[in-house]
């Protein structure tokens, strides 16, 4: 079987795979390598840990990655990646941070529901970026909504679908702007201050291109969520 067909076939989701990023060239600190050790593990899964090289094999032919991606942060790399991943393959997406759960049962649980995706409830300072009314209610409404540092997909559901078009056009409207000033540095955001003590002229803000989409589109689909304590610890980890 070729490499893009085996692609095509792989499903994340009944592989049980669960999913790990690491974008950029810089070196993991000591604590995010215990965490990711953490993962591997505890989970009792396999593990698909993505870096810049072998990112180029989870592309697919049929859906290649959005020309914005060389511009942007390594936060925001991670960030769009997570989407398309859950949306062409579906599976779990854990942040890198210490978990001691595992995770098969959660898999099992996702299985047995009619729900497109199974994720941990909330917190309440989860959500600080959506203002506005809008905002309030999401707010309002966190514990029936699902955090973004971890969770399992079905693959290409009809919420990846949509999750995956907002973040695409997203990126559409961003691409010259992008172009013009790419990321600096990995944790670039809009008006962070530069090493010269001038405002990044990077045109995305720090949840613009996850929070600032997961979140409203999450609590628009609320009744579709699958609710377990999958979280990772949120203590430390840089």
């Amino acid at each position: 079987m070729d490499h893009s067909r085996a692609l095509h076939e792989f499903d994340g989701f009944k592989s049980r795979t669960i999913f790990c990023l690491w974008t950029g060239d810089e070196v993991m600190s000591p604590n995010r390598i215990q965490a990711l050790w953490t993962i591997y593990n505890n989970t009792a899964c396999p593990i698909a840990m993505i870096n810049r090289h072998s990112v180029e094999d989870w592309i697919r032919q049929d859906h290649p990655l959005h020309p914005a991606y060389p511009y942007l942060s390594s936060v925001h790399k991670s960030d769009y990646l997570r989407c398309y991943l859950m949306h062409h393959y579906g599976g779990g997406y854990t942040d890198i941070k210490i978990t001691s759960k595992k995770w098969w049962g959660f898999f099992e649980a996702l299985e047995a529901s009619d729900k497109p995706v199974l994720g941990y409830a909330e917190l309440p300072h989860g959500i600080p970026h959506v203002q506005g009314e809008l905002g309030d209610r999401i707010r309002g409404a966190h514990a029936e909504l699902i955090g973004l540092c971890a969770f399992i997909f079905k693959r290409q559901s009809a919420l990846t679908a949509e999750w995956l078009r907002q973040t695409e056009a997203l990126l559409d409207r961003k691409f010259e702007a992008l172009q013009r000033h790419p990321a600096c540095h990995p944790l670039d955001q809009t008006g962070v201050l530069l090493p010269d003590g001038t405002p990044s002229p990077y045109p995305l803000r720090w949840a613009e291109l996850l929070g600032e989409i997961f979140h409203p589109l999450v609590y628009a689909h609320r009744a579709a969520l699958l609710q377990a304590p999958i979280e990772p610890h949120f203590g430390s980890y840089r």
